[in-house]
């Protein structure tokens, strides 16, 4: 499969509900709380970029994978750069570019289209749409960080703690998102999608740079810079 259908899939905007919250229609006001502070501030910047880790996890076949990965984004505009794949759009086109099969793939953006591969922002306002949510405390807990020094460590930091259920769980393929927010900054440290199957794909954020020199031209296809690739044009 290739990264951008399985990313599609991972990030696909929906859960399979809990037993425990089934039958809970609520909206916990203390998590909202948060969760409008993180939506605030990162809407707040003209620009941001963001590192981190996406690891998939397979508990019962002892399976782990980690690869690391670099997001931009500007407003509408956007790229993600993962594993040999580019994804980029100027908030109508959308670009993916796959280095191993040297192909360009051009679609345009859906708008009813909730995944967050259609548009990383979405990863900071989860839950504005078809989500409850519930607090499930504040913690210490071990997360990574990239230091002055440019390399990722594991520090303790005081984190709130959110889980995400989805208002219409059938036909989901995972059950719950787990959130972990800095108490200090209110930015998310990581996301944590907890599959049925009980594998999980954790996305850890080591850095934020928020309103640093972000050319629009880094959100638009340049052939120049991937010579010899074949295109196909979807619109």
């Amino acid at each position: 499969m290739k990264l951008r259908n399985f990313l599609a899939a991972a990030l696909m905007m929906g859960a399979l509900a809990m037993p425990a919250m089934a039958q809970d229609d609520s909206h916990d006001p203390k998590a909202k709380v948060v969760l409008d502070k993180v939506t605030t501030i990162t809407k707040g910047y003209d620009n941001l970029r963001a590192s981190f880790d996406w690891t998939l996890e397979n508990k019962a076949e002892k399976t782990k994978d980690t690869k690391s990965g670099h997001m931009f984004l500007k407003g509408a505009k956007y790229k993600m750069m993962l594993a040999g794949m580019e994804m980029f759009s100027d908030g109508t086109t959308m670009w993916t570019y796959s280095k191993g099969d040297n192909e360009i793939t051009i679609s345009e953006i859906d708008d009813s289209d909730e995944s967050i591969v259609s548009n990383p922002a979405k990863i900071f306002s989860l839950y504005e749409k078809g989500f409850k949510y519930a607090m499930k405390g504040e913690e210490q807990r071990n997360v990574k960080a990239k230091g002055a020094d440019g390399k990722v460590a594991t520090v303790k930091k005081n984190c709130y703690v959110i889980d995400l259920y989805p208002e219409s769980p059938k036909g989901k393929e995972f059950h719950t998102i787990e959130l972990l927010v800095d108490k200090s900054t209110n930015l998310i440290l990581s996301i944590d999608i907890k599959f049925k199957n009980g594998s999980d794909q954790i996305i850890e954020i080591t850095e934020y740079k928020s309103n640093t020199n972000m050319p629009d031209a880094l959100f638009t296809y340049d052939p120049s810079k991937y010579p010899g690739a074949e295109v196909n044009d979807m619109r």
